[in-house]
């Protein structure tokens, strides 16, 4: 039985826990955030999504992490935390040895990454981070697509709304939408469609002076080149609630030759020269798959099953950074640079 513990119990902590009490050979023993109260409901919420006869989450809970280490044997621990809560126990989870699961975004300073990466990559552990998409059939069968074709353009934008955590408005402590919720479409675009290299940006505050206490950029634009010297668009507005059915969060259009591919989480629309689109749809659970291929790495005790280490999670991190720098400072950013 592998043994896992969490640090954070937000509400992408809760589906984790759902996912792993559903494996018959995965366990929560753990649950450590600033509040037991915060744990216990998580857990709670967690039980509710498991399906009939699923042996509930039966955890203990800690306001520590060290307190958690030393009281209760684990095997794995996730990291699900705000973005400016990185740092200092990332170096402490890393020093338990233990396997190590981290939610995106990576931090808000490249610095901070840049630091946790080199450890992580000095202590040899297991390690995985968030990315989901990642074990998507629908990406999977795009990337066959793509195979061998000449990509002219990528497009990655998402318009929504202004998530309500207080915290979320405020720059050096989510980092802005594009940071802390679209790192999604930009690493589909670099598993799509190959290494960013550059980019440059526009962003402001135009659309949200109502909103107390904001400071993130509410629209921005980039323009970023990939390594095939193809240029990509990657924009986002956390001001256009009414548009997030017409740009899903996690959606990436791709133009290739004789083809484009629009990608996004449980739809594909394939659309070649003289044919009617053909959509292709899944169902398949990639919150549970993306556990699963961690608990498997963590029984194997190497990184076979992962598809998104760190260190190529930070990639697609400094990607997000360059364009919030970029936007800051009328500059084109080279994401080699930020590594």
């Amino acid at each position: 039985m592998i043994k896992t513990a969490f640090v954070g119990a937000g509400a992408r902590a809760l589906a984790h826990m759902a996912s792993i009490a559903a494996m018959p050979d995965a366990e929560v023993v753990a649950i450590s955030d600033i509040s037991e109260d915060i744990g216990r409901a998580a857990q709670a919420k967690a039980n509710a999504r498991l399906a009939e006869g699923v042996e509930p989450i039966n955890a203990k809970f800690f306001t520590d992490l060290r307190q958690m280490a030393d009281a209760v044997d684990f095997d794995a621990l996730y990291l699900c935390l705000p973005p400016f809560v990185h740092g200092d126990i990332d170096h402490q989870a890393i020093d338990l040895g233990k396997a190590l699961f981290i939610e995106k975004p990576l931090a808000v300073e490249i610095s901070v990454a840049n630091e946790i990466a080199s450890h992580i990559a000095e202590s040899g552990i297991v390690n995985a981070v968030g990315h989901q998409m990642r074990y998507s059939p629908l990406m999977d069968m795009s990337k066959e697509l793509l195979e061998g074709k000449p990509i002219g353009m990528a497009i990655a934008i998402r318009l929504s709304n202004l998530p309500g955590q207080p915290w979320w408005r405020v720059q050096d402590k989510s980092g802005g939408m594009l940071i802390e919720q679209h790192v999604h479409a930009v690493d589909m675009m670099r598993v799509l469609c190959g290494e960013i290299e550059t980019a440059y940006a526009v962003g402001g505050t135009l659309l949200s002076d109502d909103v107390e206490g904001i400071d993130i950029f509410d629209v921005n634009a980039c323009t970023v080149r990939l390594a095939n010297g193809a240029p990509g668009i990657i924009g986002n507005s956390t001001a256009a609630p009414q548009a997030k059915d017409l740009f899903p969060g996690h959606q990436v259009h791709v133009v290739a030759k004789d083809l484009v591919l629009s990608v996004q989480t449980d739809k594909t629309s394939v659309r070649r020269p003289g044919e009617e689109p053909e959509v292709f749809t899944s169902d398949a659970n990639i919150t549970y798959m993306i556990n699963e291929s961690f608990i498997d790495a963590v029984r194997a005790g190497n990184q076979g099953t992962i598809r998104c280490d760190y260190a190529d999670a930070l990639k697609s991190f400094a990607v997000t950074v360059a364009c919030q720098q970029s936007a800051e400072t009328n500059q084109v950013v080279t994401i080699a640079d930020l590594l």
